[in-house]
């Protein structure tokens, strides 16, 4: 029994429970030591095998209409053009996009799927317009119109492609449409702010002075501003602060331009750094008041569409002026005011 107990005791649980060599472990159900693995990423060169071979791409070794006609062959296509547009060969994707949008459109007339046809029309709009191809704009934005929709994406693609061909009336409209379903949209705001100096560059109202035109689009941007100030119904997560971040200094500096030709002294402190933020805004703010007769100045002076445009702009900032001023007061609907979306 002595000779069993020993062994026990050297080979047995009690040697692993009772290890004195062991530096501290506590025995058999202790945690294995931490270990801090060492890892350079910058060692790792890795090329994705859709880049090596180009499995996707079978536009040099079929037609587009050959392609099409394969099973798989519109997504592989579909996915062709959005590589390409990321790679930034932007005009073999809109090339690519112009060849298979009639061609898929005859193809299935009896049951076009918009949707699929959508995303190539947008994919190609978007290469056209990085590329200054205003013909294949114009093109896909004739299509894009023909699918339809009802929708804040519809027109904002819409007002981005009108934008580019230098029909700045019309895309003012989109945006409104756009605002009409999602009233708070600080990016929109932004939009419509470099758009309505824009128009007053190209002066598209003859009669109207030019400094109505640049003190309506500070009231545009002074509210986009309002609408990207912290707010409780905001998501809190570091992607949406980073482009609220993005948002602001893009703004204030969109802001202070503009304020260059209204009032070029206080343009000059905020660019030299004598005024504070608030301050700026504050100024933009006091800029951005049109007077009774400056309103109907632009009211009776405009065409259609552009004056109903007008006119629901300046009713919009009126209202957020008597909500306790663009600056300094609350929105009722702290749904729409969401950063991700700027």
């Amino acid at each position: 029994m002595e000779g069993t107990e020993a062994v026990d005791d050297i080979h047995g649980f009690f040697q692993f429970a009772n290890d004195s060599d062991s530096d501290g472990d506590d025995g058999l159900f202790a945690k294995p030591k931490q270990r801090a693995a060492e890892f350079d990423a910058s060692k790792i060169e890795y090329t994705p095998r859709m880049d090596e071979d180009g499995w996707f791409d079978r536009s040099h070794a079929l037609s587009v209409a050959e392609w099409l006609e394969m099973r798989t062959g519109l997504e592989e296509l579909t996915f062709t053009t959005q590589r390409l547009y990321f790679k930034k060969e932007y005009s073999r994707a809109a090339d690519l996009c112009r060849q298979a949008v009639p061609l898929y459109v005859d193809k299935n007339s009896s049951n076009l799927r918009v949707a699929s046809i959508r995303e190539l029309l947008e994919i190609g709009a978007k290469s056209a317009m990085k590329v200054d191809d205003l013909e294949n704009v114009e093109f896909f934005y004739g299509w894009y119109v023909q699918c339809g929709g009802n929708n804040p994406g519809y027109n904002y693609f819409q007002a981005e492609a009108l934008t580019k061909l230098g029909r700045l009336d019309q895309a003012l409209d989109q945006y409104i449409r756009y605002l009409e379903q999602r009233r708070h949209d600080a990016q929109i705001w932004e939009l419509i702010g470099g758009l309505l100096v824009a128009i007053g560059e190209k002066r598209m109202c003859k009669n109207v002075p030019q400094v109505l035109w640049w003190r309506l689009a500070l009231g545009a941007l002074v509210f986009s501003h309002w609408i990207a100030l912290p707010n409780k119904g905001w998501r809190s997560d570091e992607l949406a602060e980073r482009r609220r971040q993005a948002h602001a200094t893009r703004l204030i500096s969109q802001a202070v331009n503009v304020l260059d030709k209204v009032e070029p002294n206080a343009a000059s402190l905020a660019r030299c750094g004598s005024m504070r933020e608030d301050a700026i805004w504050q100024k933009c703010k006091a800029e951005s008041t049109l007077d009774e007769l400056g309103q109907q100045l632009l009211l009776h002076e405009c065409a259609e569409p552009l004056a109903t445009s007008i006119k629901w702009v300046i009713s919009r900032l009126s209202l957020g002026s008597q909500d306790g001023g663009v600056l300094d007061g609350d929105d009722d609907d702290d749904e729409d005011r969401n950063v991700a979306e700027l």
